[in-house]
C-alpha cells in the first residue's frame, strides 16, 4: 500500500531511487597494522595532528574571549585540556608501539573508551562527552591522509538520509552522484539549503522517522509536494518517472539558457548570481549569467570548519574570477553571524549557546585584523585575474569604511615591496542592512562605488516587533519599501548603482515593488535565477512607476502585499505556483 510521509521543502525537485544512510561520528576507521619500524613516524604524525587541532582551538578560544567572556571560553578550555592530556598521548603511543596499530585506529579506540566512561557518568562528567566528540572529529580530520572516510561515501546514485548534513558533506555526495537529500534537521535559509538549491538537489527536512524510510528499497522524494512516497505501485511509478524526467530536462535547460538583460519594454535590467562555494560554478554556464552579485566568502570557512589561510583564499577567489571570464564578481568580506560562526566552528558544545547573536559584519573582522588582513591580501592578489569587486557587510559607521581603506593601502604597499602583482583600483561597496547604515547613507555614498541592499537582515533590523502575523515574509512591511526608496534616492544623487541581493529579490510580487522603486540590478540564488529572468522579460517596467507612490503611502503590510499581487497578475496574466 502506498504511503506518504510529509516534511518541509528545502530545495525543489523530485528524485526516485534507493537510500543511503549516514550518521555523523560513526567513523569507518581504517584498522590496519603498521610495521614496527614505522611506529615512531606514526606517533609523530599523531602529535602533529594534536598540534594542529590545538592551534585551531586556541584561535577559536581567542575569538570567543574577545567577543564574549571567560565563561564561554571555558567551553573551549575543556577540549584543549583533552588535547594536552599526557595520558592520552601515552595510551595512543602505547597502542602504536606495542600493537602496531595505525594512529587513527589507536586514537579512536582511546577516545571511544573515554567517551563511554563519561556517558556512563552523571551530571557534569556526562556533559563532557560532547567535548570528546568534538575533539575526536577534529583530530581524526588532521590524521587522515585521505579524508574520504570522514564523509559520506555513496557506492551508487542514491538519496542521502541522515539526521543532518553539512555543507562539505553535500559537496562530497554531489560529486558522487547523490540525487536527493532527506534529513531530520535543516532549514530553508540554512547554508546547506542554499547549496542544495544551487546544485538543484531535491531536499526535504523535518523527517523524524528515518527508520521507516530506510526499510524501503526504493523511495520517491517529492520535494515539490513536500512528501516522501513509499511502496510505489506500478501505475504511480510511471507518473513519478515522468515527473523526474521533466525535472531533469528543466535542469539541462537551465545550464544552457541565457538571462535577459532588459524588460519587454526595453528598460535595461541586470540579474546577477549569489554563490558561496567555488564548486557551484561547476553547475552553471558562465556565459549564461551577467556576473556574481554576491560571493559569500564566509562559506569557505564553513566548508573547512576553519578560517582558510591566505593561499586557500587566493586560489578560491582566483578560480572564481577565471571561471567568470571577465564578468564582474563581488566578493563580500567575511560576514560572521551566529549561524555562520557556529557552522564554521562545528563545535557541538556551542550549538545551544545564544550569546553569539552579537557577532557579525565588518566590525567582527576589524576587531580581528589578522583575519581581515589575510583576506584582503588574498583578494588583492586574485584581483588581476578578472573583474573583482569588494563589498563590506553590516556597515554601521563611517569609520568602518575608513579603517578598511587604510588597511587596504597598507597591504598594497606590502605587496609592492614583495613584488606581488595586484589591481590597484577596483570598485568598493557596502551592504545597507541596518538602521544605523540608513542614517549615514549620504556620507557613505561619498566614500564608495556601489550600494547593495541585504533585505533579509534589513527586515530583521527594521521590523522587530512590527512583523505582521498575517504575513510569513516580513519584507512586505511598508517600512522596508520606504527604506529601499531612501537608498535608491540617495544612490541616484551620487550616481551609484544599487543591487538588491536578499530573498526579497527572488519573490515574484516583491520584485515588482523593487522595480517600481527604481531597482535595476538584483542578485539571486541559482534556483531562482531563471524564474526571475522570465519575470523581467515579461514585465513592463515603465508601467510599474505608477505603483511607487501607492507603495510609499501604504501603512498596512497585508494591503501592500495584495496591491503587489494584483499588479503582478494584471501584468503577467497569472499567479505563479508556490
Amino acid at each position: 500500500m502506498v504511503k506518504t510521509i510529509k516534511g518541509i521543502k528545502i530545495s525543489p525537485g523530485i528524485a526516485i531511487g534507493p537510500t543511503f544512510y549516514f550518521k555523523r561520528d560513526q567513523f569507518p576507521i581504517p584498522k590496519n597494522r603498521i610495521q614496527a619500524s614505522d611506529a615512531e613516524a606514526e606517533i609523530a604524525r599523531f602529535q602533529q595532528a594534536i598540534s594542529k587541532a590545538t592551534a585551531e582551538l586556541t584561535q577559536i578560544r581567542k575569538l570567543v574571549l574577545e567577543h564574549l567572556d571567560e565563561n564561554h571560553a571555558i567551553m573551549i578550555d575543556g577540549q584543549l585540556m583533552i588535547l594536552g592530556d599526557p595520558e592520552l598521548i601515552r595510551l595512543v603511543s602505547q597502542y602504536v608501539r606495542q600493537e602496531n596499530r595505525n594512529a587513527i585506529w589507536a586514537f579512536f579506540e582511546v577516545l571511544s573508551t573515554y567517551e563511554q566512561l563519561l556517558q556512563d557518568s552523571e551530571g557534569y562528567q556526562k556533559d563532557r562527552a560532547v567535548d570528546l566528540r568534538d575533539v575526536k572529529r577534529r583530530v581524526i580530520f588532521h590524521l587522515s591522509v585521505d579524508d574520504a572516510y570522514l564523509t559520506p561515501k555513496l557506492k551508487e546514485p542514491a538519496i542521502y538520509v541522515g539526521d543532518r548534513i553539512t555543507p562539505s558533506d553535500l559537496i562530497h555526495i554531489k560529486d558522487q552522484g547523490a540525487i536527493g537529500i532527506i534529513s531530520q534537521i535543516g532549514g530553508v535559509d540554512s547554508h546547506v539549503g542554499i547549496l542544495a538549491r544551487a546544485f538543484r538537489l531535491p531536499y526535504i527536512s523535518h523527517i523524524m522517522n528515518l527508520e521507516e524510510i530506510l526499510s524501503s528499497s526504493e523511495i520517491v522524494l517529492d520535494a515539490d509536494n513536500e512528501e516522501i512516497v513509499l511502496n510505489l505501485s506500478d501505475e504511480n511509478r510511471k507518473i513519478y518517472d515522468e515527473r523526474a524526467r521533466q525535472h531533469e530536462l528543466l535542469n539541462q535547460k537551465l545550464l544552457t539558457a541565457r538571462l535577459v538583460s532588459s524588460s519587454c519594454d526595453g528598460v535595461p535590467f541586470r540579474v546577477l548570481l549569489n554563490i558561496g562555494f567555488v564548486q557551484e560554478l561547476k553547475t552553471i554556464n558562465p556565459h549564461s549569467v551577467l556576473g556574481i552579485g554576491l560571493f559569500r566568502t564566509e562559506f569557505l570557512c564553513i566548508e573547512r570548519n576553519a578560517i582558510p589561510n591566505e593561499e586557500e583564499q587566493f586560489v578560491a577567489y582566483r578560480d572564481t574570477l577565471q571561471a567568470m571570464k571577465g564578468r564582474p564578481v563581488i566578493f563580500r568580506t567575511f560576514d560572521f553571524g551566529r549561524d555562520k560562526l557556529i557552522a564554521m566552528l562545528d563545535l557541538e558544545v556551542m550549538h545551544r549557546d545564544v550569546a553569539f547573536e552579537e557577532w557579525g559584519g565588518i566590525r567582527f573582522c576589524l576587531d580581528n585584523p589578522e583575519i581581515l588582513q589575510t583576506q584582503l591580501r588574498a583578494f588583492l592578489r586574485a584581483s588581476i585575474y578578472g573583474s573583482a569587486r569588494l563589498m563590506l557587510p553590516m556597515v554601521t559607521r563611517i569609520e568602518d569604511v575608513l579603517e578598511v581603506k587604510k588597511m587596504l593601502e597598507t597591504i598594497k604597499r606590502d605587496l609592492k615591496r614583495e613584488g606581488i602583482k595586484f589591481r590597484d583600483r577596483f570598485p568598493l561597496g557596502v551592504m545597507i542592512e541596518t538602521k544605523l547604515a540608513l542614517d549615514i547613507l549620504e556620507p557613505l555614498a561619498g566614500m564608495v562605488d556601489f550600494f547593495s541592499v541585504g533585505t533579509n537582515d534589513l527586515a530583521l533590523y527594521l521590523i522587530g516587533a512590527k512583523r505582521d502575523e498575517n504575513l510569513s515574509k516580513n519584507y512586505y512591511h511598508p517600512i522596508i519599501f520606504r527604506a529601499i526608496h531612501k537608498i535608491v534616492q540617495t544612490a541616484e544623487r551620487f550616481s551609484l548603482p544599487v543591487t538588491v541581493c536578499g530573498e526579497m529579490a527572488s519573490d515574484p510580487f516583491a520584485l515588482v515593488g523593487l522595480i517600481a522603486l527604481g531597482i535595476r540590478i538584483i542578485s539571486v540564488n541559482y534556483s531562482a535565477l531563471h524564474a526571475v529572468s522570465d519575470e523581467i522579460k515579461n514585465v513592463r517596467i515603465l508601467e510599474t512607476k505608477t505603483l511607487m507612490e501607492r507603495l510609499l503611502q501604504e501603512e498596512n503590510p497585508v494591503v501592500l502585499y495584495q496591491l503587489l499581487r494584483d499588479f503582478y497578475k494584471n501584468q503577467m496574466g497569472t499567479i505563479p505556483q508556490k
